[in-house]
């Protein structure tokens, strides 16, 4: 780890990864929801309201524009239920499961791509 690099650790079970951007047309909220209704087996449409927990409009606004490489590092995370959401600006989104603990662990193996 470089002096200075953010680990951001997790202690939940990571149960889908995907990814986002400007290679498709959808948008980091748009794969984000997309991406925890597969992890809680469901459709998107059968979520909670999810302007409970997160403001997806801000998603957009924080990663929408990226483009893999500047803020890399930069990191949302929220829960919503048992879900752990972790977005981060090189693309990446990781879902964990809070109901199944693991010892701590970083979220994603590098900030670096």
């Amino acid at each position: 780890m470089e002096q200075g690099e953010l680990t951001i650790y997790r202690r939940c079970t990571p149960v889908v990864d995907a990814r986002y951007g400007p290679e498709s047309s959808r948008s980091p909220a748009e794969v984000t929801v997309d991406t925890l209704a597969e992890a809680a087996g469901v459709d998107p449409l059968e979520l909670p309201p999810l302007y409970e927990f997160v403001d997806l409009d801000a998603l957009d606004s924080l990663f929408g524009e990226h483009d893999g490489t500047t803020d890399a590092d930069a990191v949302l995370s929220f829960r919503i239920e048992n879900w752990n959401v972790f977005v981060r600006a090189d693309g990446r989104i990781r879902i964990c499961d809070s109901t199944q603990p693991t010892d701590p662990e970083p979220v994603f193996e590098s900030f670096r791509s």
